[in-house]
């Protein structure tokens, strides 16, 4: 069952083309709408991205109408030869091979295959030489000749690995998982389907991941799984009815219907062995049309019911009798096939040189007519030149003003937005800088009139260690505030940049949680972490230090005596969210705003710590710098929690 799939990679995905029922629809009423009609031009002459449309259509009609998968890829096969167009004959060669295949010409289908792997190798295209010999590899494979399709699969996925295709890598591992389950080696399939699977997951192709997730599913009824292999198929199946994609169904279908089986529920194998029936003969698959036959025979026969399992023997015995003649020649038909294409090219050079030869004297004899012809229509052409082509000009520049207008009217609105954000933007960069110059003028002041007063003697020593302590708060205040605004002035700049690298958690912020240790213990604050030893991050190490300072340091400014700090963390998917939680006063739904709306404001701790916002600022601009997320949740009186989401590494497979 996996073969009419795979080539269905073949005709589709290789082409980059893949993708629902419905998709293929609209896409080919856009690849029609774009080629137009050439009947209707007697001057029509094709060129190599008329052949690219006609390759595409027989792609998107292969899972459709195989009549009109033959009929494109032969025109596109024709207008290759005629452009000398090398890399669309190979293309449309191997197009061919899948038309032919879905009818069961094996024959033929291996010539196709083979002609097109000789042209690609010819004009030194490795990428069309590998996608070819994919296809050779799955039908060795389907005949039971591994050795073979093992070798061709692993030259593949070298040539793969050197011009970097991970999207054909990809399906060759599946190939590969297919491979190890016919030989009955369950956990290097699963292996193989699992390691497709997590690619196709990070590429984000739907279709493939259904496809990879049968795999897996076969690999784990075969390790005796099948309860779990049946939810593989299910979620399989789900996409395939949405999308409305019958091969994909079908597929699926024969695969539940044989898991069933393995547990003898006899019910369900029926049903879906014979929907998986009634589909395949719908698309007139032959290959299909056997496997479903045979999982029927299997079905009834488990059931007891020998009548009908004898029926559907003999479907399946007619359909494997078919192909198995095919399959008994495909060799000697490939070779034939070779010679019949050259003789067949040869005929048809000469069947051209002597319509050429016909047409050349046909035009020799009709040459006075012809010029005769020529110069009415050239004179009533001028005729017709002179008396529009003012018209014409007329037309164009009206079109050309109108135009330019409207491209004036949509730069004029753009400015007109850009000019308002940075007024904006100005205006709150000015009320930053007003705040911040209030805020380390009292610094200063206060310490160029302690230098005063101790010049003149005027204060006792217990009155200059009181003022040294007050001033230490203030200047360690003022020191924070003037790193960060170094740190939101580089990056306003385009100064700092992030340089992301894998950070172990919990070493960084016990180091930060130390360095807040004695402030806390001012304040009677416990600081704790409930971080994992083994939990890690993907940041700037600089940034994340400076994020997890600010929202610590914050957090102890608005605690009360007895309030606690605390640092945790949460793993979900692909992110880790670091979370700094505080018991203290929290902040009102106004400070909220400000902050998610990025702009500064004073505020005032519990021990009258002033701030102006700018670490928020920085928290939030960091974060995003290394592509994660920044959110705060409060209420007055109940504590607050940073919340900053970082990317997690990946896992090692």
């Amino acid at each position: 069952m996996k073969f009419i799939r795979r080539m269905a990679f073949g005709g589709v995905f290789l082409l980059g083309l893949s993708g629902p029922a419905g998709a293929q629809s609209a896409e080919i009423a856009r690849l029609r709408l774009s080629m137009g009609d050439p009947r209707g031009h007697r001057n029509f002459v094709p060129d190599t991205a008329y052949v690219d449309v006609l390759d595409r259509l027989s792609a998107n009609f292969y899972s459709i109408d195989v009549d009109s998968a033959f009929y494109y890829s032969r025109a596109a096969l024709d207008y290759a030869g005629r452009t000398a167009y090398l890399k669309g004959e190979a293309e449309s060669w191997r197009l061919l091979g899948n038309a032919y295949e879905s009818v069961g010409d094996f024959g033929n289908m291996l010539s196709s295959y083979h002609q097109s792997a000789d042209i690609a190798e010819k004009i030194g295209n490795r990428d069309l030489v590998a996608k070819a010999t994919s296809n050779i590899a799955l039908f060795d494979m389907q005949q039971g000749e591994y050795d073979q399709a093992r070798q061709l699969m692993e030259q593949v996925m070298t040539t793969c690995l050197s011009i970097g295709d991970s999207t054909l890598a990809e399906m060759v591992t599946s190939h590969l998982s297919e491979l190890a389950f016919r030989r009955h080696q369950y956990d290097q399939a699963l292996q193989y389907a699992r390691r497709a699977l997590q690619t196709a997951r990070a590429l984000r192709d739907e279709s493939d991941i259904a496809s990879f997730t049968d795999d897996e599913g076969k690999a784990m009824a075969g390790m005796g799984e099948v309860r779990k292999a049946l939810e593989l198929y299910q979620q399989s199946l789900a996409y395939y009815m949405r999308v409305n994609d019958w091969l994909g169904i079908i597929t699926t279908q024969t695969l539940m219907a044989q898991a069933y089986l393995q547990v003898r529920d006899f019910r369900q194998a029926l049903r879906y062995a014979q929907a998986s029936l009634d589909g395949s003969r719908n698309l007139r698959r032959l290959r299909l049309i056997r496997e479903s036959a045979k999982a029927l025979t299997d079905v009834y026969e488990g059931a007891g019911d020998d009548h009908n399992a004898l029926r559907y023997f003999k479907l399946y015995k007619d359909y494997s009798d078919s192909l198995f003649n095919d399959e008994s020649h495909k060799r000697l038909l490939a070779v034939a096939a070779g010679y019949d294409f050259e003789k067949k090219e040869s005929r048809l050079r000469a069947e051209q040189a002597e319509k050429d030869a016909r047409y050349q004297q046909t035009l020799r004899k009709d040459a006075v007519k012809i010029s005769i012809t020529v110069l009415v229509i050239v004179i009533l052409s001028l005729l017709a030149f002179i008396l529009f082509r003012s018209r014409y000009v007329n037309r164009r520049v009206n079109q050309l003003l109108w135009e330019k207008n409207e491209k004036i009217e949509e730069q004029k609105e753009t400015l007109e937005q850009q000019a308002v954000q940075l007024l904006l933007n100005n205006r709150q960069k000015d009320k930053l800088f007003s705040i911040i110059a209030h805020d380390l003028r009292g610094p200063l002041n206060s310490l160029k009139g302690l230098m005063e007063l101790q010049k003149e003697k005027r204060l006792s020593e217990e009155e200059i260690n009181a003022i040294m302590n007050e001033f230490r708060r203030n200047i360690d205040q003022s020191a924070e505030l003037v790193g960060n605004l170094l740190f939101w002035a580089s990056s306003q700049l385009g100064g700092i940049k992030a340089s992301p690298l894998v950070l172990p958690l919990q070493p960084l912020v016990q180091e930060i949680l130390a360095l807040f240790s004695h402030q806390a213990r001012e304040k009677n604050v416990l600081l704790g972490e409930e971080l994992d030893p083994e939990v890690r991050v993907v940041a700037d190490k600089d940034m994340l230090q400076v994020v997890i300072r600010n929202l610590v340091s914050n957090a102890i400014k608005f605690c009360r005596p007895g309030d606690s700090v605390t640092v945790s963390y949460t793993h979900d998917g692909p992110d880790v969210e670091i979370c700094i939680a505080d018991t203290g006063i929290g902040l009102t739904k106004d400070a909220l705003d400000k902050i998610r709306r990025k702009e500064s404001f004073t505020s005032y701790g519990t021990a009258k710590e002033k701030g102006t916002g700018l670490g928020m600022l920085l928290c939030r601009e960091f974060a995003e710098a290394n592509r994660g997320r920044f959110r705060i949740e409060s209420e007055g009186g109940k504590g607050c929690r940073c919340y900053c989401s970082l990317p997690a590494p990946p896992v090692p497979m």
